[in-house]
């Protein structure tokens, strides 16, 4: 099949997920501190790919 003939992609907010209800976000974990973010051991390079990552 030509790429002409495939289906389109989903633009849009289409693709994304439902909104969740109320049931749902009351059982959502729920974060103490930023803190519990933080990974441990992550090598110097690791580290500023993921601090790099979080300003994008």
């Amino acid at each position: 099949m030509s790429d002409a003939a495939q289906p389109a992609q989903r633009t849009g907010s289409a693709g994304l997920p439902r909104d969740l209800t109320e049931a749902e976000l009351g059982h959502a974990p729920v974060l103490e501190s930023v803190d519990d973010l933080l990974i441990e051991d992550l090598t110097d390079v690791e580290a500023d790919a993921f601090y790099a990552a979080l300003d994008t």
